[in-house]
């Protein structure tokens, strides 16, 4: 990423999808759990390339499978935790549709999804960002994801009434 974004000239745009295998242990319909409270690293970066930020999010992405009902502190989240500290991947318990029939498969169920896309948050160029730079650029980000996510949730989310959780 700092090879692209350090390259002269113009032209260049790379795509950082915030999230991961701790978001995909919270995927559940009717559900919105982002975890970004403890990823600033894409702030940091942003700031020592002066990249803008654009917001996007998008509905239905938890609404494609049913995952086995895994509460924090149970004993299968336990298990998947841990597992994931060792290989990296989380392993999700999902159920999806068949290929030729629609009770039970891995193939996703056919949903919809519609990704919103938000106005780019200019970032200065920084080369030496301090803490308090990083947060503050994390906060707008955030604000930004969350005024998205409430501003289209009545019109795209199956689940208009669910609230989004940042943790």
């Amino acid at each position: 990423m700092d090879y692209l974004l350090g390259q002269e000239g113009s032209g260049r745009a790379l795509c950082l999808v915030v999230g991961g295998a701790k978001e995909s242990l919270d995927c559940h319909p009717g559900t919105v759990v982002l975890h970004l409270n403890k990823r600033k690293g894409f702030c940091k970066m942003a700031l020592r390339h002066g990249a803008s930020l654009v917001p996007m999010f998008s509905f239905g992405e938890n609404e494609i499978y049913d995952q086995i009902t895994n509460p924090e502190g149970s004993l299968l989240r336990r298990f998947q935790n841990s597992l994931q500290k060792v290989i990296g991947l989380a392993p999700c318990m999902f159920i999806g549709r068949g290929v030729f029939q629609y009770s039970f498969g891995i193939v996703p169920f056919r949903k919809p999804i519609y990704t919103v896309v938000g106005s780019p948050i200019d970032v200065p160029l920084v080369k030496n960002p301090t803490k308090e730079q990083i947060v503050g650029l994390h906060e707008t980000y955030v604000k930004a994801v969350v005024d998205l996510y409430n501003k289209y949730k009545t019109k795209y989310s199956e689940f208009p009434e669910c609230e989004i959780k940042i943790v």
